[in-house]
């Protein structure tokens, strides 16, 4: 990571939003015990965030990388247990698959997985 310096423009995973990421530029530098904590102002809002220094990027093109690992390690973890057509159905009985109209919030790594289990076992496809 290192040889980050103040007036430096970053990459970083918004946690408000999963697998949203913002860029902005390095303000100040701080250690606080083991921890660097680095405060970016936000280059779209100009908001401030603080942000461990293992978890920015020097490009956008890294973080989403880092992103889309991070995030099929999770579609796998859903389907790890999901073999068959019975256990698909089981999974989106109990699960909420819906997308919420209001604020657009759903499970997207839940949805996902059905989405390619539906096609590796069915031969169907879900869409998005």
């Amino acid at each position: 990571m290192g040889d980050f310096k103040v007036g430096n423009e970053v990459y970083f995973a918004w946690d408000g939003e999963p697998y949203t990421v913002k860029s902005g530029i390095i303000t100040e530098i701080k250690c606080l015990g083991d921890l660097t904590y680095i405060k970016i102002q936000d280059s779209i809002t100009h908001g401030i965030y603080r942000v461990l220094l293992e978890e920015i990027y020097r490009t956008e093109s890294e973080i989403k990388a880092v992103l889309k690992r991070e995030f099929y390690v999770k579609v796998n973890e859903v389907k790890k247990d999901i073999h068959t057509l019975k256990d698909l159905l089981k999974f989106m009985y109990n699960n909420d698959l819906t997308i919420d109209e209001d604020d657009g919030h759903c499970v997207r790594e839940e949805r996902v997985a059905v989405r390619e289990l539906a096609k590796e076992i069915c031969g169907i496809e879900l869409g998005e």
